[in-house]
């Protein structure tokens, strides 16, 4: 096994229950809500010009909201092979949620100071 599988194999060993479950709760009630609201804050960061500080408030809310969104994403992934179901809704909302939060991080930390 490579190193990736390896990773993946650990981390669902490791995982609690309520990930497991598979059920699109978590994904649901509480994914989709904490993606929103650091989505719409990592936005607010975008308009302020303070460098140094946007950056640091950035990172603070990023790293742990990227870590739990791994975390829940082995629940929301399960809803993806529910094609043409709102599951399958459900679980593509929470991917593009997560993939705008890094987008927003990844203009925050590589924006260059005027």
């Amino acid at each position: 096994m490579n190193l990736l599988k390896q990773a993946a194999l650990a981390l669902a060993l490791l995982a609690p229950l309520p990930a497991l479950a598979a059920d699109g709760l978590l994904t649901l009630v509480v994914g989709i809500p904490v993606l929103i609201v650091a989505t719409i804050i990592l936005g607010i960061l975008l308009s302020i010009k303070s460098r140094k500080t946007v950056r640091n408030l950035a990172t603070l809310l990023f790293i742990p909201t990227l870590a739990f969104s791994l975390y829940v994403m082995l629940d929301a992934i399960t809803m993806l092979s529910d094609a043409g179901t709102e599951n399958f809704g459900i679980g593509f909302a929470f991917f593009a949620l997560l993939a705008l939060a890094c987008f927003l991080f990844f203009l925050l930390i590589r924006r260059r100071a005027i």
